[in-house]
């Protein structure tokens, strides 16, 4: 595998943390107060996640043209 195609990768996986980090929203503003703050400690989670394979993809892009 290259750098190309493990960036790729990485921004699949981000989209797909977006969509969890979506639902979780969703379910967030009807849920209740207990309910409410587990779930925005989940959210806090996942959008760090994401935000790591951003990150992380955005490295290895660079890398495969030559700047890193």
């Amino acid at each position: 595998m290259n750098y190309y195609e493990w960036s790729n990768e990485y921004t699949q996986t981000a989209e797909q943390l977006s969509e969890v980090i979506e639902r979780l929203n969703k379910r967030r503003k009807t849920a209740c107060a207990s309910d409410s703050r587990e779930l925005g400690e989940r959210l806090a989670m996942y959008r760090s996640l994401r935000r790591e394979c951003l990150n992380t993809a955005a490295h290895l892009m660079e890398r495969h043209r030559g700047a890193a």
